[in-house]
């Protein structure tokens, strides 16, 4: 008889062998943007998917673009801090 499995667990084995971990991550990570980020950040940003480990943010304003993207590798970190593990490979502001 098998043993029992916190359900978390199981379901993360079931993510995995079924092949959604990419999405999920992503989804995990567009959903993290603006609690990451705070309110002022978020208020500039229009967009945000991911595909193939790459988080891509469109920004309303030049100015804002220019800033967030001398921070990229800062966000990238954050991101990735925030979701326990390596989803984010790259941050692309546009």
């Amino acid at each position: 008889m098998a043993q029992p499995q916190p359900l978390g667990a199981v379901l993360s084995e079931l993510v995995d062998r079924y092949g959604y971990r990419e999405r999920f991550d992503a989804a995990r990570a567009v959903e993290a943007w603006p609690t990451l980020v705070g309110e002022a950040i978020a208020g500039v940003t229009e967009q945000v998917w991911m595909r193939h480990g790459t988080l891509y943010v469109k920004v309303r304003s030049a100015p804002w673009r220019h800033q967030l993207q001398f921070q990229r590798q800062q966000w990238r970190e954050r991101m990735n801090a925030h979701l326990g593990r390596e989803v984010v490979d790259e941050v692309i502001f546009r």
